[in-house]
């Protein structure tokens, strides 16, 4: 055998695969760490389907890597198993929910290779436990199943690469660290010492030792199968001392014993050193932002029950010319919500500020009427709040401002996992002292910026009114607004709403109207219907106590009259917060001096031209005049009289009415029992058999493959050529069985390199005919064919009936061929049709010109 053979035959052998004690010794160490990083995930999703995944996904990888050395693939044929296997197993294992239907299937596929990118982004912005919801458990997938692939593929080495696999196990279990919680488990007290967070100490220990343990148990194995080796070549060696021996396990036990005692002794102290930290508490802040409701949907729950009277925070300290706390700024509007632009950024604020005067300092004390990530303050921080108690660290850590300044936010998480503040919190607020607000009246405003198609009524009502589009006509229009409403915070008179009607009656007689809440395009639109069709029925010149007829509260109106600014070409946003006495009254939402309670809560609406200052404007309606009811063509009387005590009764809203015949009978279902029975069967049955195949097309593309090249060398049209092409599938045949073959030199020095008799026959043949005088005849061709089928169906039949089965799907004979040609950087048309053989091999081409 040549040098060039001896070097191949080598390396091959390094990398062949054989069952022995150090084999199942390394699949165990995965193994380990298969059920570790499976445990170390398990407060990510407290599901069972969590478990499948990590115990499903890490097997399956750890079995295609066996395959892959089994078979001895390459590193990208068996990286391509893998991902062929992870998208036949991603779906029903990590995504149930898309195995209802076959397009739901398709959508579950499409999210699991997006949620290679995408789905580590999901898992950050929900709050765990994640559970099955979506595709949360595609990243979980795809950590353990291409984890457990590259650990076992390394742990099979001989050399010193696989060791590498110890930072791949580790990093198993990092995942659900990582993406796990800040919280840890409970402390737990062992000998009068308290261990804190024992079930990441105990992953933490498993680690280490199983690391350990197998890389000396490798070591120890390798040594006697070394030891077996030498012995069985009848080579004499001297004995170890048995002290020698005694040593080495009493070093690997006093080393496992040190990792326990050492993670026992420093767990205490280093819990203490710093905050546990993970991903999710690095995530940007308007992630955190997007999760919330929008304030202004919650914002008649200020106004149910208890929470009326209690406080929602106590401001200290001389406020001077500051006249609102805001708690949030809103300036997105989709026809259903107020929210926060999307667009927004949230940054950190100074902790210290240069001098400067007219400055105003504020103490805030939380209420126990109020949790959230907003933080109430005036406007104009000059400064991060200094925040105090047990959680000023967290809070001025998670504090930021949006670009304007206008919301403030801190997402310091709380003890029940939550963010934000919460009753008790306290911090100190530096703001720059409001300078003049400027001049509504003065502003001009535009064309209008609204879809006046979404808001016919509001586009009508508006006209109705015939205001000049300047500042001027905002204020007249949203004054007429107001007047025309009624203040009502609920749709009952019910006893969660009996406390701020009881606090209307005694200033000044109210009586309730009910109300819906909701402050969407529709409802809006009600308001402004409302208004239209009473002013029609009472005439443009009617009293004002007989144009009553929305309404609502600041919910409603303050996004009315923030519509009515883009209609008049104006930019307009909503603001929820509290007045303080600086601010001029408004009947219905007193201003607070001191304590603010949900009584004080009000929402009102900020204006400005394009790049100047923002302007408030109060929004809240009146209340001292009830709707009234006018029939269409009703006469009214020159002086109207109204009612000193107006009353009414609270009515039930009607019924939702339907199209439908709610006293038909039911229509019969069509479908019987028995294929109500059968369909979620077939249905499964059809979605494994389709995984099945496409698990099995790669392996049907080889075979069809090597059919098609053996039939075109065969059926060649000139002799000459299917005698080539039979040499060339003898070849790939020995490929395909292992049989070792130089690469290099002429068909007789690569047939004597095999020690086959057939290869040694061929050769001879194909180099007769093919140099002869005269051309080969087709008996040649078919002599030549019978030496390779019959060499095919020895090797065959050497081995058992699954070593067949994995010799027909090998692609070494195709990828040989491929590296010869250049590999992929010239992979065009010569290696193509050296991998067919059509003509016979490049190399073969390369020597046979040399032998003439």
């Amino acid at each position: 055998m040549s040098a060039a053979g001896a070097k191949r035959g080598v390396a091959r052998s390094r990398r062949s695969f054989s069952v022995s004690a150090l084999t199942f010794w390394s699949l165990g160490y995965v193994l380990v760490g298969v059920g570790l990083a499976t445990a170390a995930v398990w407060p990510v999703y407290e599901s069972p389907r969590a478990l499948a995944v990590g115990l499903v996904g890490g097997l399956l990888g750890m079995a295609i890597a066996v395959l892959t050395r089994l078979l001895r693939w390459g590193m990208l044929i068996g990286a391509l198993a893998a991902v062929g296997a992870y998208l036949v197993v991603s779906v029903p294992l990590a995504i149930p929910s898309a195995l209802s239907s076959i397009p739901a299937f398709i959508g579950g596929l499409r999210d699991a290779v997006l949620g290679v990118v995408l789905g580590w982004k999901q898992m950050l912005t929900l709050n765990p436990p994640l559970g099955e919801y979506q595709a949360v458990l595609i990243p979980f997938l795809v950590v353990m199943l291409f984890g457990a692939f590259v650990a076992t593929l390394l742990v099979l080495e001989h050399g010193r690469r696989a060791t590498i696999a110890v930072p791949v196990v580790t990093a198993m279990s990092v995942f659900g660290i990582a993406f796990g919680v800040s919280g840890t488990t409970s402390p737990v007290s062992i000998l009068g010492v308290a261990l804190p967070a024992p079930r990441e100490w105990l992953i933490g220990v498993a680690l280490f030792v199983s690391a350990l343990v197998w890389l000396v148990g490798r070591a120890r194995l390798q040594r006697a199968q070394a030891l077996r080796t030498v012995a069985a070549a009848n080579i004499s060696r001297r004995a170890t001392p048995v002290w020698l021996t005694v040593r080495r396990h009493l070093l690997s036990a006093a080393l496992a014993v040190v990792a326990l005692v050492a993670g026992f002794a420093i767990a205490p102290a280093a819990a203490g050193w710093s905050d546990r930290s993970v991903l999710r508490d690095e995530v940007e802040p308007m992630i955190v932002v997007q999760q919330q409701a929008s304030p202004l949907s919650a914002y008649r729950s200020w106004f149910a029950g208890g929470t009326l009277d209690e406080t929602v925070l106590r401001v200290q300290g001389d406020p001077g010319a500051v006249d609102r706390i805001r708690l949030v700024t809103l300036d997105s509007y989709d026809g259903e919500d107020f929210h926060i632009d999307p667009d927004d950024r949230f940054s950190r604020l100074p902790r210290t500020a240069l001098a400067a005067s007219g400055r105003v300092t504020l103490d805030i004390t939380i209420g126990d009427a109020y949790r959230g990530i907003w933080v109430p303050s005036p406007a104009g921080l000059a400064e991060a709040p200094a925040f105090s108690g047990t959680r000023a660290d967290a809070l001025a850590d998670g504090f930021h401002v949006n670009e304007g300044g206008d919301t403030a936010i801190t997402i310091a998480e709380t003890s029940s996992g939550e963010e934000g503040l919460i009753p008790g919190d306290r911090y100190t607020v530096l703001a720059d002292a409001p300078g003049d607000q400027g001049d509504i009246t003065a502003l001009q405003g535009g064309a209008s910026s609204l879809d006046t198609d979404r808001y016919p009524a509001l586009v009508e009502w508006a006209e109705m009114q015939e205001q000049p589009r300047t500042g001027a006509g905002y204020l007249e229009i949203v004054d007429r607004l107001r007047s025309r409403g009624y203040l009502s915070h609920a749709l009952l008179d019910d006893e969660a709403a009996a406390g701020w009607i009881a606090s209307l009656k005694e200033s000044e007689g109210y009586a309730f109207a009910p109300s819906y809440a909701g402050h969407s395009a529709a409802r809006v639109e009600e308001l402004f219907t409302d208004m239209v069709e009473q002013e029609r029925r009472a005439g443009a010149d009617a009293a004002p106590e007989l144009l009553v007829s929305a309404v609502g509260d600041d919910e409603q109106f303050s996004v009315a009259a923030a519509l009515l600014a883009e209609h008049w070409g104006l930019e307009s946003r909503v603001v929820i917060g509290t007045r303080l006495a600086a601010a001029e009254e408004v009947p219905g939402i007193p201003a607070c001096t001191e304590t603010c309670t949900g009584a004080n809560m009000s929402a009102w609406v900020e204006v400005r031209a394009s790049g100047a200052d923002w302007m408030p404007v109060d929004t809240t309606p009146q209340y001292a005049m009830l709707p009234s009811s006018i029939t269409e063509g009703e006469q009214l009387p020159e002086h109207p009289t109204v009612p000193e005590q107006p009353r009414s009764e609270a009515l039930d809203p009607p019924q939702a009415q339907s199209d439908s015949n709610n006293d038909a009978p039911p229509l019969e279902d069509p479908q019987s029992e028995v294929l109500a029975i059968l369909l979620p069967i077939l249905r499964a049955v059809g979605l494994s058999l389709l995984g099945l195949v496409l698990l099995a097309l790669p392996f049907l593309v080889l075979v069809l493959a090597k059919r098609y090249r053996a039939r075109a060398r065969r059926t060649a049209a000139d002799p000459e050529v299917r005698l080539a092409g039979a040499w060339e599938e003898l070849v790939d045949v020995y490929a395909d069985h292992d049989v070792e073959m130089d690469a290099q030199g002429t068909r007789a020095q690569r047939a004597l390199s095999t020690d086959r008799e057939a290869a040694d026959r061929l050769a001879e043949l194909v180099d007769r005919a093919v140099f002869a005088e005269h051309p080969p005849t087709t008996d040649d061709a078919s002599a030549a064919w019978e030496i390779v089928d019959a060499e095919r169906a020895e090797l065959a039949h050497a081995g058992k009936r699954w070593h067949r089965l994995v010799m027909r799907v090998r692609p070494t004979s195709f990828i040989g061929r491929v590296r010869a040609a250049g590999g992929i950087r010239s992979f065009g048309l010569r290696p193509a049709l050296g991998t067919l053989g059509l003509t016979g091999s490049l190399g073969d081409r390369t020597t046979s010109g040399g032998q003439t």
